[in-house]
């Protein structure tokens, strides 16, 4: 009996131990199923730039993938939508290895620039394109050279403080600062290259401050150390030799002779060099009215932007008007400009102009969270003109229609903002002013906006027509051949200027630059990168249907005077009227801008530009007009046929 008992509790016992064990393996089972496991955990290799991501905040940060066993938190969501926004290069990011787990998912070991953050975020789906928490991000943004002013593309510069502050004005860098990874300073030390000039040869601005960098090259020595990126701020023009019939204009600080804010050349036709600019007059040096209000129209313009201003060279000016008089031709005087002290930092001032030179009113457009010296707007890919956010745009607009409101002026062109006011006003800075001119109110003007379409297509393809000032369009190119066109398409060592490689597959030339004589064999080169005969055929077509969609909205506007359909302000026009007047002005007829024509030969592997003289142009025939009026802007419709 006690032995059977004994047997009954152990092997009852036994069974409760098995299915205690049983319990427990059970759970660790269900416990495991509840954590992901990674699969595969490599370092990415693909190239660096390609690397630069930022967050979009729908994920945290975490240790390791964050299904896994013991992730801890690295960043909440909220503080990486802060890093997302972040105005600061520093909270830049790149993602260097990349790990799948077993239920698909992948992660991405990320790294914030300054070191700050680190660790795994959730990455979608498909390892060859970010997702989740991450997406691609162009930590700068390169522009054309065009983005430039014609005078700030030509002059040459200096560092305007050579030292060794590492704060992006100083030193140069190796690409902009807090732009790639772990790549930094070109040179510690600028003082040793003071005296030398350099040229602009690249420009563009950071993503996250919006500040304009430029890279810059020693015209002495193209191999210079100091060749590199600076903040374009931290450049200051060398002075370039002034014409023995002309007078340079240095507008300087009232407070330091020294520090010229802007310079201006005033050229007179016959003058010789060393004979005064104005004249003596009863013992009192003078110049003549025309050339005061010449010269103040051109200092405004230079200081337009800028936080200084020359309100008047009247008698008042006595002694500047006496410096500007007795300058000899050939050489420069210094002015003392006036800082304005009273614009708020965050503020731009737009001055309204009358034709006289004189100063209607101004309004001061406010930005929260702007601070002094950045710039109001943004330079446009592909443009000459910058441009304002449409928020922007709309509330200057406002104050602008509430300031000239029963004034008895307005904006030249009618009150609605045009694309160069808009660029004065974007390329101003927070802290500074612009100027604006404006002239009587007579008659309301309806500026005629050209629109253009193929002959026969439907009048809702118009696209816009933009005026250039010469025969050729400096709009680069911009053809890319596909990426996912393989390395093996290229040729391994090209020797030609300009080829096509895996990193350069944009073709960036404008037809201005195949115009002119050096332009020849600009598309031979870019093309002789590939070796594939079909993507370089590819390319050659890409590349000439590129220089055609150019031309279908861009005409020569030289001589033309879009302002001149005018009428009773307020009062309304039919669309007819509008044709009529365009019918019978010299905007009848517009020409596009010159397309390049080739001279390829079987495989394409050359591909010599003709003379600019045997390239064909669209010809835009105007056929009707919207109805409008009088005082707002006006679409005048064009069509165009084959090229000839």
């Amino acid at each position: 009996m006690t032995s059977n008992l004994k047997k009954s509790l152990f092997v009852s016992l036994a069974a409760l131990g098995f299915i205690a064990a049983a319990g427990t393996a059970t759970a660790q089972s269900a416990n495991a199923k509840s954590y992901a496991r990674v699969t595969s955990n490599q370092k990415m290799t693909s190239a660096p730039t390609s690397r630069n991501v930022n967050f979009t905040g729908s994920n945290a940060l975490y240790t390791k993938a964050g299904t896994l066993r013991g992730a801890k938190k690295v960043a909440s969501t909220t503080t990486v939508r802060k890093l997302a926004n972040s105005k600061n290069s520093q909270n830049n990011i790149r993602a260097y290895r990349v790990a799948t787990t077993n239920r698909g998912s992948v992660y991405y070991k990320v790294v914030t620039y300054d070191g700050a953050y680190r660790g795994w975020i959730y990455g979608g789906k498909v390892q060859s394109v970010f997702g989740g928490g991450v997406t691609s991000f162009d930590t700068f943004k390169n522009q054309n050279l065009s983005s430039l002013t014609d005078t700030q593309q030509k002059a040459t510069y200096k560092i305007a403080s050579p030292g060794t502050a590492n704060d992006g004005k100083t030193v140069t860098y190796k690409q902009p600062a807090w732009t790639q990874y772990k790549v930094g300073r070109a040179i510690t030390d600028s003082s040793p290259y003071a005296n030398n000039t350099f040229k602009i040869d690249q420009v563009g601005t950071r993503t996250r401050e919006g500040d304009q960098w430029v890279h810059i090259t020693d015209t002495g020595n193209a191999n210079s150390p100091a060749n590199g990126w600076i903040l374009y701020s931290g450049l200051k023009q060398a002075e370039a030799p002034i014409a023995d019939n002309a007078i340079q204009i240095n507008l300087v600080d009232p407070n330091n002779n020294n520090k010229v804010i802007k310079s201006i050349t005033v050229t007179r036709d016959g003058a010789k060099k060393g004979t005064n600019f104005g004249y003596n007059d009863n013992g009192n040096w003078t110049i003549s009215m025309s050339d005061r209000a010449s010269l103040l129209n051109q200092i405004r313009d230079a200081l337009n932007g800028t936080s200084y201003t020359l309100d008047t060279l009247t008698t008042a000016q006595i002694a500047q008007i006496a410096q500007i008089a007795q300058t000899n031709f050939g050489s420069s005087v210094n002015i003392s400009v006036n800082a304005v002290t009273n614009i708020a930092d965050n503020a731009l001032r737009i001055n309204f102009r009358k034709p006289d030179g004189t100063s209607l009113k101004t309004i001061d457009f406010v930005k929260g969270g702007a601070t002094k010296g950045s710039t109001v707007g943004s330079a446009v890919s592909g443009s000459t003109n910058w441009t304002l956010s449409d928020s922007d745009k709309q509330t200057i607009q406002g104050q602008i229609n509430t300031a000239l409101n029963n004034s008895g002026y307005q904006l030249s062109g009618g009150n609605t903002l045009s694309d160069s006011q808009i660029d004065t006003i974007a390329r101003g800075q927070y802290g500074g002013q612009v100027y604006l001119n404006v002239v009587p109110i007579s008659n309301g003007i309806s500026t005629i906006n050209p629109y253009g379409k193929q002959k026969d297509a439907n009048d809702n393809t118009a696209q816009a027509l933009k005026g250039v000032s010469g025969l050729y369009s400096t709009t680069p190119n911009g053809y890319s051949i596909p990426s996912d066109v393989g390395n093996d398409k290229f040729v391994d060592n090209p020797t030609a200027n300009g080829a096509a490689t895996p990193t350069n597959r944009t073709f960036n030339v404008t037809a201005a630059q195949l115009a002119d004589k050096d332009g020849t064999d600009l598309l031979t080169n870019f093309l002789s990168g590939i070796k594939d005969d079909n993507v370089r055929l590819a390319a050659y077509n890409g590349i000439t249907e590129t220089y055609l969609d150019q031309a279908k909205t861009q005409f020569i506007s030289t001589g033309l005077n879009f302002d001149e359909f005018s009428g009773n302000p307020g009062a309304k026009f039919t669309g007819e009227t509008a044709f009529e007047y365009v019918n019978h002005s010299a905007l009848n007829t517009l020409k596009s801008v010159k397309i390049p024509v080739f001279s390829p030969d079987g495989d394409h592997s050359q591909t010599p530009v003709q003379n600019a003289d045997k390239w064909v142009q669209y010809t835009f025939q105007s056929y009707k007009a919207d109805d409008g009026t009088y005082g707002t802007p006006v679409k005048a419709y064009y069509q165009y046929d084959q090229p000839s």
